[in-house]
């Protein structure tokens, strides 16, 4: 069933917690953060894991005119059953918020009184006056939605302002199209006992022309944080006029590698007697309308994130047919024609049959891949690695203390020229790998001095060429017969591209390269205190001690983003702008000085801009990388070990006794290895399975 990929997530959570719960069992990882009877360190813990996996929130947001089988659609890819009432009309439509409850029941979030002002004010507007086609779409919402209210009479201002919650089977009530409350709904969160819905948002949008301000910006709030954002056609017409208005009004909203589309009731077109058409047709047509949508616009941002869509087609009701028992669908009229309809235009006699026709697979595996691209990195790839990560240095811990005690038993067997021509060595050693720490750290800063350096005049040019778009949009769209609200879309698309998206990926490029120098070096440096620890540690594994503190450092910078672009570069952003200027003035200026007002706005942007945050993020803990370096080869090994011979001299007549406490020591350390080695095989095990 399609809801498979929601209970495996959940399995994926339980089992990465299984796995967290053996480390912590192991010492690997503490089991609370701040817990002083524990190790303190950076490692992560399982109170962290276990808050992380909880507090997650899978976000898939729907989009789609109405007519295109969104209710069907989510019916089968969210319940597996036939939960959800026939869709609304486009003007009434709430925003609606499928997950988890402990039992069936809706909460319905009534306009407040200001929203329902804004609401009667955009209805008494005249549709001539509409500033474009959205605008007038707005009006007539409006209108709709203030006529139905009627039907409330006075009591209409007692909701308002409130919630409502309500049993399951009064939805309609809030989302049909001539439901009680439906002029008046703002949104209905819908919850359903479902397990495999813990920690899921299921997010129907209402259309393109919501005449509410505050709920567009709910609507968009949530395409901003969805991990995958469904636009849904209707394929005996994809991707009309309406389809372009959805697209330009809110998958500009969206991330990159976010957006599916759709398109759903493919067997209409394809079964068609007279005009059939091939399933790759309507896709080609479609990839087709998108591109030169884009094209026309001439955003930018919109070309970025749909150059890559490959739409895919789907029947819903097949898929729905498919799922549900025969019972149900002999014992309905409507459900027992669709089925025989489907059976006789596929030349088909079984649900399963109808499920491979259906395509929901395909559609379901497309759906899961984008979750998995949002959710692994930082949801199950970083914990994975940091839980790994502190086996593996637990291992290279013991293996180090056992390479300590085995030279300081070589020690205790030495004759006193030998340790003086050790201890000779050491020193050396010491010098030598400190000077090269001391260059691999001088290298490190001159390279990354120089990415910030031209990454400052980039980021500088991509703010001043934005800034530039600005200037035309106003210049060349704002006409002295358009209202502000004309080219508003527009400037805050260029605004928003540059900061989700321009800066974003300029950000992300200059960590990129970053990282591959300090690999580089890295791999420089490896190489020449190999050479060293040959030269004067010769009786020393100094091949593994090498390949085991590079993989450290390479697996931290993964799992640590070392050179950081997390999600925390939102607190970079520029949501701070603003068009407050003209808002103030109002219709008290002229047109000429609107346009002075809101060129002065973006000059100051550029003006102010400062790229330096931005570098700092990329560049966090460069110096991390250094102090680890030191740490392993200085005060890890070398120190040690010179500690080791002037403890050995201090001692030099209870040799014996050392040499006998040290063997006790060295049998401990071989225990603890092969306990150690059993731990990895038994978390490597549950790895495989996650």
């Amino acid at each position: 069933m399609a809801h498979n990929m929601f209970e495996e997530l959940q399995e994926k959570k339980q089992k990465l917690i299984a796995l967290a719960n053996k480390a912590a069992d192991f010492g690997w990882i503490p089991k609370s953060k701040n817990n002083s009877n524990e190790k303190s360190n950076d490692a992560i813990s399982l109170e962290e894991i276990k808050d992380k996996l909880n507090k997650d929130t899978l976000t898939i947001g729907v989009i789609g005119q109405m007519k295109c089988g969104k209710s069907t659609f989510l019916n089968s890819f969210v319940f597996g059953d036939d939960v959800l009432p026939a869709a609304t009309t486009p003007m009434t439509a709430a925003l609606s918020v499928i997950t988890y409850g402990e039992k069936e029941r809706v909460v319905a979030e009534f306009y407040t009184k200001d929203e329902w002002a804004e609401q009667k004010m955009q209805a008494n507007r005249d549709e001539n006056d509409a500033a474009n086609s959205l605008d007038e779409s707005k009006i007539k919402a409006a209108k709709e939605l203030v006529e139905k209210a009627a039907k409330l009479g006075s009591s209409l201002e007692n909701y308002l302002g409130k919630t409502q919650e309500d049993c399951f089977a009064n939805l309609v009530e809030y989302v049909g199209a001539d439901g009680k409350f439906v002029s008046i709904t703002k949104s209905v969160t819908i919850y359903y006992p479902k397990d495999y819905l813990k920690g899921v948002e299921i997010v129907d949008t209402p259309g393109f022309n919501d005449p509410i301000v505050s709920r567009e910006e709910r609507t968009k709030g949530f395409l901003k944080k969805a991990d995958v954002v469904i636009m849904m056609l209707y394929a005996g017409r994809p991707f009309d006029a309406t389809d372009r208005d959805i697209i330009f009004k809110n998958v500009r909203q969206c991330g990159i590698g976010k957006v599916l589309v759709g398109i759903n009731k493919y067997d209409i077109p394809y079964c068609n007697e007279t005009n059939p058409e091939d399933e790759n047709q309507i896709k080609d047509y479609v990839k087709s309308e998108i591109r030169k949508a884009c094209r026309e616009c001439n955003d930018n941002s919109l070309v970025e994130i749909l150059n890559d869509v490959e739409p895919i087609s789907l029947s819903a009701e097949m898929a729905l047919l498919s799922q549900l028992p025969m019972s149900k669908i002999t014992s309905s009229d409507a459900l027992n024609f669709a089925y025989k309809r489907h059976c006789s235009n596929f030349g088909i006699s079984t649900q399963n049959e109808l499920h491979q026709w259906s395509h929901i697979d395909d559609f379901v595996t497309a759906v899961k891949n984008m979750v998995e691209n949002e959710k692994n990195k930082i949801l199950f790839t970083k914990p994975l690695n940091a839980i790994i990560a502190a086996g593996d240095k637990i291992k290279a811990d013991n293996d180090n203390e056992l390479n300590i005690i085995n030279r300081k038993i070589e020690l205790l067997m030495m004759p006193d020229s030998d340790i003086d021509e050790k201890e000779e060595n050491l020193a050396k050693a010491n010098k030598r790998l400190s000077k090269k720490i001391n260059f691999l750290g001088e290298d490190l800063d001159a390279d990354i001095q120089n990415i910030v350096r031209k990454g400052k005049n980039e980021l500088e040019d991509i703010v001043d060429s934005s800034c530039k778009r600005m200037k035309k949009i106003i210049y060349n769209d704002w006409s002295r017969m358009k209202s502000f609200e004309s080219v508003r879309p527009s400037l805050d698309a260029e605004k928003q591209s540059l900061y989700t998206r321009k800066l974003k990926r300029a950000t992300e490029n200059l960590a990129d390269e970053g990282k591959r120098k300090i690999q580089q070096s890295i791999e420089t440096f490896f190489s020449d205190a190999e050479d060293l620890m040959m030269r004067y540690l010769s009786d020393f594994d100094s091949k593994d001690f090498i390949k085991s503190t590079k993989n450290q450092i390479l697996m931290d910078m993964e799992s640590t983003d070392l050179f950081s672009n997390d999600s925390n570069f939102d607190s970079l952003n520029g949501d701070s702008w603003a068009w407050g200027l003209l808002g103030v003035a109002g219709n008290l200026l002229t047109h000429g000085d609107k346009v002075v007002n809101i060129e002065d706005a973006i000059n100051s942007i550029n003006k102010n801009f400062d790229p330096q945050p931005f570098l700092n993020h990329a560049f966090k803990r460069k110096d991390s990388v250094i102090e680890f370096v030191r740490s392993k080869f200085i005060s890890d090994l070398i120190e040690p070990l010179q500690e080791q011979i002037q403890e050995i001299r201090a001692k030099k007549n209870d040799k014996e006794k050392e040499l006998e406490n040290a063997q006790s020591n060295r049998k401990a350390l071989e225990q603890k290895k092969i306990s150690i080695a059993s731990q990895l095989a038994e978390i490597s095990k549950i790895k495989e399975i996650l």
